[in-house]
């Protein structure tokens, strides 16, 4: 996950308070905001990002969790579909179980599903090296998307995100490189249209990098996308818009939501420039930890505040897809690190406010 920049705790969103009108007028304006609110959030898909371990769970955590997902009014969620695990035990193995059952809690209570093809198993990838690694050879990891996609396309999976931050050397490693990320790229969006007519490519999820040492900045890394020719290989542009402690479309030059389209060059100049300006945008993470080392999170209310302020600022963008909260319930409760506490819930399944910010933005009327 990306760094906290600034201070940390609550802070003013910097809402204004106006006078009421009449009963009458403000019960009319009242109704015509919720459903202004109800369509762009049907419109927008509220999603939920599970991360990475949510496969390991038991039948009756992992039922909790959907129930409290399905209960949020989220239309979507975002899962891995993990390369390593899946074909640990070499290229002819397959151990889709422990997804399948994902892909089962998420569909039996009618949640669409982002899929995101990741790490690289042992067999496939340099000696010596971690998952994070991309694969000696491409065409090995796009014959595993294209099994995935053949696997879970009669499911009613059709979005499949190509690998996940492959701008930030922590999941491309050791070094980000956008020439083979979009050899990636085109290779993985061939073999999963082959099978499945209705797939929708969204590129990895870029992280809020900068250039420098190992790492791409988002807008740097879409350029190189576009100019090794990847233009054709993806319908939606992935990104991970993290802006804690800022809000959701305060002007900071560092913030990855203002570098979606508020800075003078965005990824929106980037499309616009190179013909795509009706593909959209679609934040497969976003969030905020309310826990760790002093210094790198933000208060549960402020949380709660950036809850309603994505999505209301999200949904009025016309080249908007859906944004995935990252993430559904906290991972643990030490506070060594903030990785722990980017839930909407506790990691004892009680609710955070920013549960029932998100609840209010999709249910309640």
């Amino acid at each position: 996950m990306p760094g906290a920049l600034g201070s940390s705790g609550d802070a003013k969103a910097g809402w204004i308070r106006v006078k009421p009108r009449s009963s009458n007028h403000h019960d009319a304006s009242k109704k015509r905001r919720n459903t202004r609110k109800q369509e762009g959030a049907k419109r927008l898909g509220a999603g939920i990002a599970l991360g990475g371990a949510i496969q390991n769970e038991g039948s009756s955590e992992l039922t909790r969790d959907f129930e409290a997902i399905a209960s949020s009014g989220a239309q979507w969620i975002r899962m891995d579909i993990n390369w390593d695990l899946i074909q640990r035990d070499g290229p002819s193995s397959y151990n889709w179980a422990p997804f399948d059952r994902v892909l089962e809690s998420a569909q039996s209570r009618g949640l669409k599903v982002l899929a995101t093809i990741l790490y690289t198993p042992p067999w496939a990838r340099p000696a010596g090296r971690a998952a994070n690694t991309p694969p000696v050879s491409l065409d090995a990891y796009a014959a595993f998307a294209q099994a995935a996609a053949a696997r879970y396309a009669p499911r009613g999976v059709h979005a499949y995100e190509i690998w996940n931050e492959p701008n930030n050397a922590s999941f491309w490693a050791p070094r980000a490189d956008a020439a083979r990320y979009t050899e990636m790229l085109k290779g993985a969006a061939t073999a999963i249209r082959r099978v499945d007519g209705q797939a929708v490519i969204v590129t990895g999820g870029t992280s809020p990098a900068l250039d420098k040492g190992e790492n791409i900045a988002p807008v740097t890394f879409l350029k190189a996308v576009y100019a090794h020719g990847g233009r054709d290989a993806f319908d939606a542009v992935g990104h991970h818009p993290y802006c804690y402690p800022a809000m959701p479309g305060d002007a900071e030059w560092w913030s990855a939501w203002h570098q979606m389209d508020g800075a003078g060059t965005s990824l929106r100049s980037v499309m616009a420039a190179n013909g795509d300006s009706a593909k959209q945008i679609w934040a497969t993470e976003f969030g905020a930890p309310t826990g760790g080392p002093s210094g790198s999170f933000v208060g549960e209310q402020l949380q709660a505040g950036m809850v309603t302020r994505a999505y209301k600022l999200f949904g009025s963008y016309k080249w908007a897809g859906p944004l995935f909260w990252y993430a559904a319930r906290d991972l643990g409760t030490s506070n060594a690190t903030r990785e722990n506490f980017f839930g909407l819930l506790r990691n004892d399944f009680t609710p955070k406010p920013a549960y029932t910010a998100f609840r209010a933005f999709t249910v309640h009327s």
